[in-house]
């Protein structure tokens, strides 16, 4: 096993990266980075099309009733799939439930996975320009919710929606 050398802000935007792309109920099974156009990185064009690659096989998988949405008793579906899933993949124990070191473990892995996946060279480290990709994923992500805390106020500051005109 190759020893990966990661600085303490890297494993933060990884840790981050990981709850952003397997944390939500879109992500049945953790989401597969390529480095598509061969430039050395993972950019956050590739990262956006994995998402969305994933979102788009969720919403094939559990939209029952075929309107292109997924209504809570389909994300409730989906987070028990994904449950099950991980259940059957992390249960050392074999008792059908996963403590709190199962998870740990799990999460390590995944994030292990992720790190392995940035490192498009292989050398063991993750680097600014590999990390660039999450980073501007994130800020976009920030920016979306900082948006919502603010009632996506336009110019004026009044409330942007169908009474603001």
């Amino acid at each position: 096993m190759k020893n990966t050398r990661i600085n303490t802000a890297s494993l933060v935007t990884v840790s981050a990266a990981l709850a952003l792309l397997s944390g939500s109920i879109f992500a049945a099974s953790p989401t597969s980075l390529t480095d598509n156009d061969g430039d050395g990185v993972i950019s956050a064009e590739e990262i956006r099309l994995a998402r969305d690659t994933s979102r788009a096989d969720l919403l094939t998988q559990f939209d029952t009733d075929g309107n292109g949405e997924l209504s809570r008793d389909e994300k409730r579906a989906a987070r028990e799939a994904r449950y099950a899933e991980q259940v059957a993949l992390v249960d050392a124990d074999g008792d059908g439930e996963l403590s709190r070191a199962e998870r740990k473990s799990a999460h390590e892995a995944r994030r292990s996975q992720f790190e392995t996946q940035l490192d498009v060279n292989g050398d063991g480290e993750l680097s600014d320009i590999e990390l660039a990709g999450f980073e501007e994923i994130q800020q976009e992500r920030g920016d979306r919710k900082d948006g919502k805390r603010r009632g996506h106020r336009g110019e004026r500051g009044d409330r942007m929606g169908a009474d603001s005109q």
